[in-house]
Formats: structure tokens, C-alpha cells, sequence
């Protein structure tokens, strides 16, 4: 099999995680990678988790078919060979220390990705991001862990690592409008706006109607067992109730005034999961989610990453990669026609010679016109819901592409919130309205850009209307359970008999294929499969989520770049493909290395708060305020000592406790306590900026309206004004990927349930008079849900 991007060469001077991930995705499907890395390595040789070996498991997961070259670029020897390789590649990918527009302008051509934590310029720029600033920053810690007890960060470098997809995205839609125009462009993506667009739901909620979403306020949908193996956690929508007694065996239980409705439910929420728990003591986890998902109840267990190396699913599905002897993590996303290879292990420093790469012929520059994004002219057509694949098609829409949202009448996308009663907290004004299927902020927080055309699929008519639309379309994308496609007669194989290069991707949970792959699921529980959730939590507690359904937006990105990469395939060579995006495996990326460490040793990371092996103090502390917390992390000595000063408590830096980081970490109860008591009388803005300047990585934990008013966010143009014809005008948060030439725009607000569907029969299928009469007067076509839909 051919590769989708063999015909590309990228040079990787990054020494971070995003950029060094970024090329790595390049690496895994095709192009020349060159590493080329400082007299001494790159500083993630250096980084925790490390191997039995002693080598950094991080940088192994990072750096997988690359070569490595040692450069020295203060010798006139390394400054030519830097040139040689600029000149030769199609993609540079930079450090923080090298002008991107500098290097631009010297190779029009090159594509030059600069991945950062907060950019060079505005508010920021000269702050440190480790993991848990990065989060606490986002609004997403503030959302995580028990009323009353610190915030929770999460786990590894999950957002750093997120922004090296988007980084990948970005280089990805530059190359395909060079193909057109010739020119290269910079591309820009910081680690921190990454972050903050992994968690807008709530940001917007409070842009809409000015609530603050708090972690007392959590509406109960979940909720945890612990099983002979395991936990498991069970999602419970209210009108899969009946369903999950029956699969339990519980049916009394819907007779029990405690659970009659809802908000009974809800009230006696301890005790109904103290039922549960006595029900299901002695069952293997598995067997137990097993049971539920038969009967369409959404549950998951939290997979310890131990487990994740031994697990059925996984082998069955031949994830696992060996490349010398060593385990690696399997593709984020599979195509069909263009597989990820593996060819060699990360590079030892300097393997390779520099290479004798040709300069790239430069193409004549085409002037690109006003206004130009780099996916114009491509249509998609979107049978998705939620989050995940509506994010998918929001990040092209974003670069340009049609993307035409496709709801059926009587299955809407839940996110218009029409299966439960209106609840304010979604509606502008905290009001439902008439149309508060069009005013959810859920809804048009992730359709931007977007055509609604309602079909109903369960109709010859509706199928026939969409197969007239694949037949224009260049891209297809799926987010229900995988074999619905088929169901409805428009599967791949299908769909390639009306257009042989239509590009179908798919965002199934657990993949296509497997004993798991039918399970439903949702952010929440496929953060428990993939083995996060088993290294988040207080000691001793159970397994934690993050955020709201941290993992959705993180599969919208991986099915982007998945579906970029086969237009670039498609682009070269006029082929079409089927992608995969198995959501738990694309998410197992961003804990990689913590997973090769588990399944080396068998041992787990055991859940401890926000404490890490690397780091004391590494936590959240209290501030001035009603649930106000700042995030605290002394990275080394010397940030410590710095801490200490700042605190005005110098002694600290020499007390016994604490002179070292082993014994800040035996120590850490009371070293807690004496930070909490001087954070406590400030307030959580003002002293992180004022550590932070001291040279100590700290962050406020940020709720929904700091996120909304963060000066940062606003320095980098993150929310935009768009008007609704049912909801309004608001900011929209928008994406953290900028393109210097042909940049990514949200122009219009989300559509209205069906309010595209004349545009669609009449201008992009161009059908007549009648015939558009005729399927609106059907039940092919619908302007408004089924009641119950």
C-alpha cells in the first residue's frame, strides 16, 4: 500500500511536545522526518516517564520513524546545513527561539508550523505552561474533582499534545492550498488557546445567560460501581431508565417513590447507586458494561493503562505496533487506502548524516484572493451529533469547506436538547423560547459555518435526496454507531459507486471492529477506556472525568487531521478512502507514555490529587473567594526557592523538610498547608501573575466567566460576534488554529433546524421547480423535530 504523504519531507527542529508530536503524525503516514536536534539532544530525551532501559518513554512516543541530526547552528557549518534543509523541505516545524515569518520570507514555499505554549507577544508570552496551568487556565480544572476539595488538572500533557494535532491540522490545510497557490504560509498554534478550546461549552453557557457553571451544580447523569475488577462508571440518561433496572434486575425500582422521576433520582442519588453497588460487588467489570451496553446503557470501565496492554479488544483489533523489539502505541486514526507504517524506533542523537536533499522547485506564487480560506471549494456532508463529529466538521468548515449538518426529523442532533425538558441554563436569557431547539447554546456553540438540511433517512425519498448530495460532495462523516451507515444504504462501498473518490470517515468509540466496537459511549466514559480516568482522582477515591467530555473535542480534531490526510492522498493522486477514528485509541495518544511505562512494569500510577513525581509543590491551593483556587507548580530548585522568597518565608527553602525534592514530596501534607495558609489571603489573578513573573509556573483556575474575559484569549481573536436569527447576538469561542495567509474564519452563527434545505435542493443540487416542490411536500424533508425525537 501506498502512503498519503510520502511525497512530503519535514524538518523537526521543535524541542517541544506539540511540534514533536506534530511531525510524528506526519512520520506515521509517509513523509521524510528529520529530528534535527541540539549538541546534547533534544531536552525530551530528558523527560519523564522513563523506560527500564533508562531511556524517556516520552520522547519514544513522540519521535517514532524519525531520523535524528545533531545540528550545532552557531558554526557556519550547522547555519549552511540549517539553510540546506529549509531549502529541501516542505515543512519546518520550529523552537521557540527561530522568527517564523523570518524563515517564511526567506522559503516562500515552506510551510512553517510554530507550535507554542502562550506565543511570543500580548499577555502571557513570557509565562511557563506545564500540564497544569495549561489546564487550570482552559476552565476545565475548575470543572473537575468534589465540591469543596482542590480542582483536579487531569493526567500527562494532554493539552500540549492536543495542540500538536491541531498544529498537524494546520500544516496539513496549508499544504493543500500550496498545491493551488504555490506559497507556503506560517502556521501558529498555542498550547494554552488549544486548551481553552477544549472546553467551551461552558464558556458559552455563560455568554448566553451569565450563569457560572459550578462543580455543586453538576447535573447527575453518572455515576460510579466498583465491581471484582474494577470500576465502572454508568451513564444514565433519563429515557434509558427502564433499560438499565431491566439489564439489572432492578425492576422494583421503578416503582420506589425515591426514583420516580428525575429529580427523585437525583435527590437520592447515594442511595441508588449504594443499590447498584451491592448488585454488581462480585462481577467482573466487563461482564457488567457488557450487560448494560446490550441493553443501550452508556458504561464504561476505567481501564487501568496496565490493562489497556492486555486488552482483548485492543488485540483483537491488532492495535499493538512492534518496531525493534519495543512496544508501540497503534494509529490514532486508520485509512484504508493509506495506512500508517512503522519503520523504525525514535532515533538515537545524530543516526543520520545530513541528508542530500535537492531545494524543492519553487511553484510560481498564485495571489490568493481576499478572504481566501484553504479549504474553499470542498463540500461535506455531516450525519453527526453531539460533539465529536460536529466538531470534526466545524474545524473544516472553519478552513473553508461546505459543510451541509444533515438531521433527520425524527433524530435530531441531542445536542438541541429536544429528549429532555428545556432546561434554562442551555437558552439565552435563561429563556427556552418557542424554537429552543435553534437557541440550545450546545448546538451553536459547535455549528458554526454551517448548512442544516433536514432528511429523513428512514424515507426512499430522503436516502435518494442524499445520495444526490454525496454525488457533489467530496467528504462524508459519521459519528452513530458503526453499521448505520449500512443500514441506511449509504455505507462506503455505497457511496463509491455514486462518487469513486468520496472520502467517508467514520468516529466510532471502540473502532469498526472488535467485541466493543458496538458500545456507545461519550466523552466521559471513553476517557475511562482509554486509561485516563484511572490515574485521575484523590487518593484512595475513585476514578475521575475531566471537564465537559474532555474527549469529544479531542476525536473532532483527530477525525480533521485524518480526514485532511486523505485530501492530501486524494489531492496527489485523484483517490478517495475510508477513515476510521476509533476515539479511545486516538485519545491513548495523549497519555502514550504512560501507558508504555505501565506496560513494562505492570504498575500503575495510583490516583494522588494533583501531586506528580516530578514536581513539589505541583497542586492547587485556595484563594480569595467562594471556590477560588490557583494552580501552583516549582518545576525545580530553583522555581522553589523562588517560591519561598515570594512567599516571604526564605527559611522554608532550608527547613529539613523540604531541601530537596524528595523530601518536599515525603513532606508534602504540610508543605500543602503552609502554602494554602498564604494563597488563601489573595487573590488568585494578581498572585499568579506575580509569580509567574518571579519565574514560577502559577495560574488562577479559571472559571467560565474568567475564560470569557480572559485578556489572552482576547489578545488572540478567540471569540467572535455572530448573530442568530433565534438566539441572538453573541461571542462564539472560536479554533486555536492560524494560518497567516489563507486564515480559518467563523462567519456565520449556527443554522436553524432545517433552514438551508431550499438552498440545498435549489442551488447546490440545481433541481427544478417541481421536482423541490415534491420533496418538500414529502416526508423525505422536514422543517421542524418530531416531538420526542
Amino acid at each position: 500500500m501506498g502512503t498519503a504523504l510520502g511525497h512530503l519531507r519535514v524538518v523537526d527542529f521543535s524541542n517541544s511536545l506539540a511540534g514533536q508530536y506534530c511531525a510524528r503524525l506526519f512520520a506515521d503516514y509517509g513523509a521524510s522526518v528529520m529530528l534535527v536536534e541540539p549538541v546534547g539532544g533534544s531536552p525530551l530525551r530528558g523527560m519523564a516517564p522513563f523506560s527500564q532501559a533508562g531511556d524517556s518513554l516520552q520522547f519514544f512516543h513522540l519521535n517514532t520513524n524519525k531520523h535524528s541530526l545533531v545540528l550545532d547552528r552557531d558554526t557556519e557549518e550547522g547555519d549552511a546545513t540549517f539553510a540546506m534543509l529549509l531549502a529541501g523541505a516542505d515543512v519546518a516545524v520550529l523552537p521557540n527561539d527561530t522568527d517564523p515569518e523570518a524563515i517564511s520570507a526567506a522559503y516562500p514555499s515552506l510551510v512553517v508550523v510554530r507550535p507554542s505554549l502562550f506565543g511570543t507577544d500580548g499577555p502571557r508570552a513570557h509565562w511557563q505552561g506545564p500540564e497544569i496551568v495549561l489546564q487550570a487556565l482552559s476552565g476545565m480544572m475548575h470543572n473537575n474533582g468534589a465540591a469543596g476539595r482542590e480542582p483536579l488538572f487531569g493526567t500527562g500533557n494532554r493539552a500540549a499534545i492536543a495542540s500538536g494535532v491541531g498544529a498537524f491540522v494546520g500544516a496539513l490545510a496549508a499544504l493543500y492550498v500550496r498545491e493551488d497557490s504555490g506559497q507556503g504560509q506560517v502556521v501558529r498554534i498555542d498550547a494554552a488557546e488549544t486548551a481553552a478550546a477544549m472546553c467551551f461549552p461552558y464558556i458559552m453557557q455563560h455568554i448566553y445567560n451569565g450563569t457560572v457553571r459550578q462543580r455543586t451544580e453538576q447535573a447527575v447523569q453518572a455515576g460510579q460501581v466498583l465491581c471484582r475488577d474494577g470500576w465502572v462508571c454508568i451513564w444514565i440518561y433519563n429515557f434509558r431508565w427502564h433499560a438499565l433496572l431491566e439489564a439489572l434486575e432492578l425492576g422494583e425500582l421503578e416503582h420506589d417513590p425515591r426514583f420516580a422521576d428525575p429529580a427523585d433520582r437525583r435527590a437520592n442519588w447515594d442511595v441508588l447507586f449504594a443499590i447498584f453497588q451491592a448488585k454488581v460487588a462480585d462481577m467482573p467489570a466487563e461482564d457488567l458494561v457488557e450487560i448494560l451496553q446490550r441493553a443501550q446503557v452508556i458504561a464504561a470501565k476505567a481501564y487501568r493503562p496496565s490493562e489497556l496492554v492486555h486488552n482483548s479488544h485492543l488485540d483483537a483489533r491488532n492495535y499493538w505496533s512492534e518496531v525493534d523489539g519495543r512496544r508501540m502505541l497503534g494509529p490514532a486514526f486508520r485509512l484504508t487506502r493509506t495506512p500508517r507504517q512503522v519503520s523504525a524506533a525514535a532515533p538515537q542523537p545524530g543516526d543520520v548524516a545530513p541528508p542530500a536533499w535537492t531545494p524543492r522547485s519553487t511553484i510560481a506564487a498564485r495571489p490568493t484572493s481576499s478572504g481566501q480560506r484553504p479549504l474553499d471549494g470542498l463540500r461535506v456532508i455531516e450525519l453527526t451529533t453531539a460533539w465529536a463529529g460536529p466538531m470534526s466538521g466545524r474545524v473544516l468548515a472553519y478552513m473553508g469547506a461546505e459543510s451541509i449538518h444533515v438531521e433527520a426529523p425524527n433524530r435530531v442532533n441531542s445536542w438541541r436538547l429536544n429528549k429532555d425538558r428545556p432546561n434554562p441554563h442551555n437558552f439565552p436569557d435563561m429563556e427556552p423560547g418557542d424554537r429552543w431547539y435553534d437557541r440550545s447554546f450546545l448546538f451553536n456553540s459547535q455549528n458554526v459555518n454551517k448548512l442544516s438540511c433536514i432528511l429523513n433517512l428512514k424515507t426512499e425519498g430522503g436516502r435518494a435526496t442524499l445520495r444526490r448530495l454525496v454525488a457533489v460532495a467530496d467528504v462524508l462523516i459519521c459519528n452513530f454507531r458503526p453499521g448505520t451507515l449500512k443500514k441506511l444504504g449509504v455505507d462506503y462501498e455505497s457511496l463509491t459507486a455514486i462518487k469513486p473518490d468520496i472520502i467517508v470517515a467514520e468516529l466510532p468509540a471502540f473502532g469498526v471492529e472488535g467485541k466493543m466496537s458496538s458500545y456507545a459511549a461519550l466523552g466521559p466514559t471513553m476517557e475511562m477506556a482509554a486509561g485516563m480516568s484511572a490515574m485521575i482522582g484523590y487518593p484512595g477515591g475513585q476514578p475521575e472525568v475531566t471537564g465537559p467530555s474532555y474527549l469529544d473535542p479531542i476525536g473532532g480534531f483527530n477525525a480533521a487531521a485524518a480526514i485532511l490526510t486523505a485530501l492530501i492522498h486524494r489531492q496527489k493522486t485523484g483517490e478517495g478512502q475510508y477513515v476510521e477514528v476509533p476515539q479511545v485509541e486516538a485519545a491513548m495518544q495523549l497519555i502514550g507514555a504512560e501507558i508504555l511505562k505501565a506496560g513494562e512494569t505492570g504498575d500503575d500510577p495510583a490516583p494522588n490529587g494533583n501531586r506528580v513525581p516530578f514536581a513539589s509543590p505541583h497542586d492547587a491551593f485556595p484563594t480569595k473567594g467562594d471556590d477560588q483556587w490557583i494552580a501552583i507548580a516549582a518545576l525545580d530548585e530553583t522555581q522553589w526557592r523562588a517560591l519561598c522568597q515570594a512567599m516571604g518565608q526564605r527559611e522554608l527553602a532550608d527547613d529539613p523538610r523540604f531541601t530537596d525534592l524528595a523530601r518536599r514530596r515525603d513532606n508534602e501534607d504540610e508543605l500543602t498547608e503552609i502554602i494554602a495558609a498564604w494563597t488563601s489571603n489573595h487573590d488568585k489573578h494578581q498572585l499568579a501573575e506575580s509569580l509567574q513573573s518571579a519565574g514560577i509556573a502559577a495560574a488562577p483556575v479559571q472559571d467560565p466567566k474568567d475564560v470569557a474575559e480572559d485578556p489572552y484569549l482576547a489578545h488572540r481573536g478567540f471569540f467572535t460576534e455572530l448573530d442568530h436569527p433565534d438566539a441572538g447576538r453573541h461571542r462564539h469561542p472560536s479554533l486555536p488554529i492560524h494560518l497567516s495567509t489563507t486564515p480559518g474564519a467563523q462567519l456565520r452563527s449556527a443554522p436553524p433546524f432545517g433552514w438551508h434545505n431550499r438552498h440545498v435542493l435549489e442551488t447546490i443540487l440545481k433541481l427544478s421547480p417541481e421536482e423541490v416542490a415534491a420533496i418538500e411536500a414529502s416526508d423525505a424533508m422536514g422543517t421542524e423535530p418530531l416531538a420526542g425525537a
